[in-house]
């Protein structure tokens, strides 16, 4: 089993290429790829800015998107050309939306006009989310300059879902450990997988109390009301405030939701693990590659972790040397308020409580 690694530009096979490296992550929208190349290829299979690229890693299709940029790299004995891009959804973030009041709360319907009317029709939107929670609201209005990833993320996070870039280049809507990963990582005297580790713990990017501020348009009266809630991380070490106004029309309930979502992402950026493994696969028996937005069983002695975490990001590298995966690692619910998930039943939510890792455990 070979961890190949097929780069197609226009649907042309590019046979030489270094130092390729290939980001995915759940926390970015978008993915990212860097391959270098000679000035020969680069000619012979006609690579320009916006030329369609197709990765393949092990024979499974991975990313769909353009190149971005061209850089020509000139030394005293050699010549290189580096190729990097993204997939066809990193427009949207650097985009501005039309502005306009959208009047659907069905989120993937709203999704899909916004697009149609930016003229992204060429971007797909699919779900592994069985039903959609309605959008809380019957009507929505993008603010002046508002990038059009920013809005759609926005209205993602009033029903806690996480958008993603498939391997299509088109729109996932998905939630937090959609997957389990077939393999586990070991790093103890008896087992070992990994080749190298860093574990952080960080409280620069946690709060103690996040403030959420909505409003509230009564169906009697066109004036609209602002409402606040507060919710307090017990488990912070830090007193430090976040105050964040969602700038939408939303009830409280929801808004409570939001709040204790946010409250999850935030105490999730206090920790993270990162380690690099050999090659692509999971495991050798299971020809599966390494997945971002996976949980996994995490071992590690030095850092007393034995317990299930989630892979937030992969990067899938290949020189000279020969091929690896870099993991990022966090804690489970870093993107789901698990403690009060809304769309999980009540044993679920005790089962991830119970065998969900805490990276901080040891330094708290």
């Amino acid at each position: 089993m070979k961890n190949k690694v097929l780069i197609f530009c226009n649907g042309l096979l590019i046979e030489n290429f270094i130092d390729f490296s290939l980001d995915k992550s759940i926390e970015n929208f978008c993915n990212s790829f860097s391959f270098t190349t000679t000035q020969q290829m680069l000619s012979d299979k006609s690579i320009k800015q916006g030329s369609k690229i197709k990765i393949e890693i092990a024979d499974e299709l991975v990313f769909t998107g353009n190149v971005g940029l061209i850089q020509n790299n000139q030394e005293l004995n050699s010549h290189s050309i580096t190729v990097s891009g993204r997939d066809k959804t990193g427009e949207l973030i650097n985009s501005s939306i039309l502005p306009k009041q959208y009047k659907q709360n069905d989120f993937k319907k709203l999704l899909r006009i916004i697009l149609d009317d930016n003229g992204y029709s060429n971007i797909k939107i699919n779900s592994d989310i069985a039903i959609l929670p309605k959008l809380p609201g019957k009507s929505f209005v993008c603010d002046k300059q508002q990038k059009i990833f920013d809005f759609i993320d926005d209205l993602a996070r009033m029903i806690r879902v996480i958008l993603i870039t498939d391997e299509n280049g088109d729109i996932l809507i998905t939630r937090e450990g959609a997957d389990l990963a077939v393999g586990s990582l070991n790093l103890t005297s008896s087992s070992a997988n990994i080749m190298s580790s860093g574990l952080s713990v960080d409280n620069n990017d946690t709060y103690k109390f996040i403030q959420l501020i909505g409003s509230l348009k009564t169906n009697s009266s066109k004036k609209r009301f602002n409402q606040k809630v507060e919710y307090t991380d017990t488990k912070a070490t830090t007193n430090k405030r976040l105050i964040v106004n969602i700038n939408m029309n939303t009830n409280k309930q929801n808004l409570s939701s939001i709040a204790n979502w946010y409250m999850a992402v935030k105490r999730g950026k206090g920790a993270s693990y990162s380690c690099s493994v050999q090659g692509f696969y999971t495991n050798v028996s299971s020809g599966l590659i390494w997945q971002a937005n996976t949980i996994l069983s995490l071992k590690d002695e030095a850092n007393e972790l034995n317990s299930f975490f989630l892979i937030q990001g992969v990067s899938y590298k290949q020189d000279n040397s020969g091929s690896k995966t870099e993991l990022s690692i966090c804690n489970i619910g870093s993107f789901t308020e698990f403690d009060n998930n809304p769309f999980l039943s009540t044993s679920v939510s005790k089962l991830f409580s119970l065998f969900a890792g805490d990276l901080t455990e040891k330094y708290r």
